[in-house]
């Protein structure tokens, strides 16, 4: 990436994501709440638990569902025309959605609801454009420290976000602030890089690569296996994230203040995590991060429903954060390593697509296992997460062989 002025424009990068994810972690405190609670008349008075619990999932689903359709395309995009020009165009629509989140709230319009989160999943491809730029900056020796810093300025916006968000709505009474606040904090972040980045011309695409769909991309044989691998392990994490704040609400009757709390407590072990990544990624084969990571993520998502004091609750919070930033540190460093250059962008959106459209399958199955008690979408998630590790110890395996059959040769 050109310096343009800036000795490592990597920071920039970092604090792009934090403004992104705080922006759209701001409103998810109050997201439960507002459905869930008649008081709050979202829903008629009358509506059951039941279809509460139906149009919460349907809230949080739309989101995944539309930035699996934006992610691949402007990731694509991106490598064409260059990253900086579709980056501000997505936060600009990012923006908007935010804009209509807070009139549907305010005025109590869930179809306003709906179509804000279509808008923010269609339009929010940044962060897979965001890592194709910290690919582009790293040679492949340091790609896992930079994934590793782009990874902490993420989790550090799950801090600042919920934080936020959670508190605004409890001290002002008005659910609609924390979607003002997300506006406002995209129209920081769209401003900074304007401001900030450098323009870097595309990298120009060979014959063979200009002409690979995303569909193809997706089927290469050296980067399938990692794609499936980034599915389950984003199905963990997202079945933990899912009924996360439905468990706290059920079972503990947590408020919005409390679930952005459960959310810090659960944000800090994932940046430990992240920065332990980049360091032992320097002596681990990416398969032993792979392994370890989802090893640990399965102890800490099966704990989490044992503790009933917040205190027990913060100690799950350690393995679950650590394991998922290493795992997810392991797939993403993975499937950029075995991309063309000149299709980072359509590599990473694609990951990005598989991250969040993951989170559908969490909704679905977890809504069917939800049936069987509050308690079964971790149980899944931990299984998700078992099977990660044993995807990532059979690929070793795999490249092990071919080594000893090359060495034979």
């Amino acid at each position: 990436m050109e310096k343009h002025g800036h000795k490592n424009p990597l920071w920039v990068l970092v604090m792009t994501v934090t403004l992104a994810v705080a922006g759209f972690s701001l409103p998810s405190p109050v997201l439960a709440p507002l459905l869930l609670d008649p008081a709050h008349g979202m829903l008629t008075p009358d509506a059951s638990d039941w279809s509460r619990k139906v149009w919460l999932g349907v809230i949080m689903g739309l989101y995944p569902l539309f930035q699996l359709v934006g992610s691949p395309w402007l990731g694509r995009l991106s490598d064409r025309y260059g990253r900086k020009p579709l980056l501000l165009l997505s936060l600009a629509g990012v923006l908007a959605g935010y804009a209509l989140m807070a009139l549907g709230i305010a005025w109590r319009s869930l179809p306003l609801l709906l179509l804000s989160r279509v808008v923010e999943g269609l339009c929010n491809g940044n962060i897979a454009i965001v890592q194709a730029m910290a690919a582009d900056l790293a040679g492949k020796e340091h790609k896992a420290r930079s994934f590793a810093w782009i990874n902490i300025g993420m989790n550090l916006g799950w801090v600042v976000g919920p934080m936020i968000g959670g508190y605004a709505a409890v001290i002002s009474g008005d659910y609609s602030l924390t979607a003002w606040l997300a506006v406002g904090m995209t129209l920081l972040n769209l401003l900074l890089v304007y401001w900030l980045i450098p323009y870097r011309p595309p990298v120009a695409a060979t014959r063979q690569t200009a002409t690979l769909s995303s569909c193809q991309l997706l089927l290469q044989p050296t980067l399938l296996p990692y794609f499936v691998l980034t599915l389950i392990s984003y199905g963990a994490v997202q079945l933990y994230f899912t009924y996360f704040n439905i468990w706290l609400v059920e079972k503990l009757a947590w408020d919005p203040a409390q679930l952005a709390q459960a959310a810090v407590l659960v944000s800090l072990p994932m940046m430990a995590g992240s920065w332990l990544g980049s360091r032992i990624a320097r002596h681990w084969r990416g398969s032993s991060l792979g392994i370890v990571g989802h090893l640990v993520m399965a102890s800490g998502m099966l704990l989490f429903i044992l503790p009933v004091h917040w205190w027990g609750l913060a100690l799950t919070f350690v393995p679950a954060g650590i394991g998922m930033s290493l795992g997810e540190l392991a797939t993403s460093v993975a499937i950029s390593n075995r991309s063309h250059p000149e299709q980072q962008g359509q590599a990473m959106g694609l990951y990005r697509a598989l991250a969040v459209g993951s989170e559908i399958l969490a909704v679905l199955l977890g809504s069917l296992v939800l049936l069987a008690g509050t308690d079964w979408p971790f149980y899944l998630a931990t299984l998700c997460s078992l099977a990660s590790a044993a995807g990532f110890y059979l690929l070793r395996r795999r490249a092990d062989r071919r080594q000893q059959l090359a060495s034979c040769t």
